[in-house]
């Protein structure tokens, strides 16, 4: 029998690229059982987890909170990006909020980078004759909001913002898994996950590796 949408749990992870329905449409499927449906979201999770870590980054808007180390430069960057807004940046050594109006991203937070005209001021231990800085201090926490709406958590109101190109290489790599597996004697339903590390790995496309090349972290 086949299942509706409705009938069964969705096993989507909390940063899955793409949507059962769109990856069904992209596949040509306009039905499927239970079984199979479960399959094709494992293996959207596992394509959008092999994403995130051949990028060194996350896709999914959330809160993050990171503790760095002063720069000494105007720019202090982010693990994730585009930043959304930031709640707060605090001062560990001294326990002080620092003023929203002292930094910014508005022109850089597409790249992750939290911009300060005064600079992130290098603070540390010094050791030596000359009092040289010899360990620097992770004296900066921010908080912040990073991040796309994803696929799976769009709305009318605020639809999904994920660039297009990573859940179309999702597509590609769920159909480049399932054809080996629709060759093999029980089709996708009988499907088991645990090889497809390796094969996104070795047989990821051109344009597919292009795509994750694009995304991935640059600093």
């Amino acid at each position: 029998m086949v299942g509706t949408m409705e009938e069964r749990k969705s096993l989507l992870a909390d940063n899955a690229m793409t949507t059962l329905e769109d990856l069904m449409g992209f596949l040509g499927m306009q039905e499927a059982d239970d079984a199979t449906k479960d399959n094709l979201e494992r293996l959207i999770n596992a394509a959008s987890g092999y994403i995130e870590k051949m990028t060194g980054r996350k896709f999914a808007r959330k809160e993050y909170i990171e503790n760095h180390h002063p720069t000494g430069y105007q720019e202090l960057c982010l693990k994730q990006y585009p930043i959304r807004s930031v709640r707060s940046v605090v001062d560990t050594d001294c326990g002080q909020i620092m003023a929203p109006d002292s930094y910014s991203y508005e022109d850089t937070g597409e790249t992750g980078v939290l911009y300060r005209d005064a600079g992130w001021w290098l603070r540390g231990y010094v050791s030596g004759l000359a009092n040289d800085m010899t360990f620097i201090k992770r004296c900066l926490c921010v908080t912040y909001e990073a991040g796309y709406i994803m696929p799976k958590d769009g709305t009318e109101e605020n639809p999904s913002d994920l660039p297009y190109d990573l859940q179309y290489i999702v597509w590609q790599m769920v159909q480049q898994q399932w054809n080996l597996a629709s060759n093999g004697a029980n089709g996708l339903s009988a499907f088991s996950i645990s090889d497809v590390s390796w094969t996104f790995d070795k047989e990821l496309s051109t344009q597919v590796q292009n795509v994750i090349d694009k995304y991935m972290r640059w600093a």
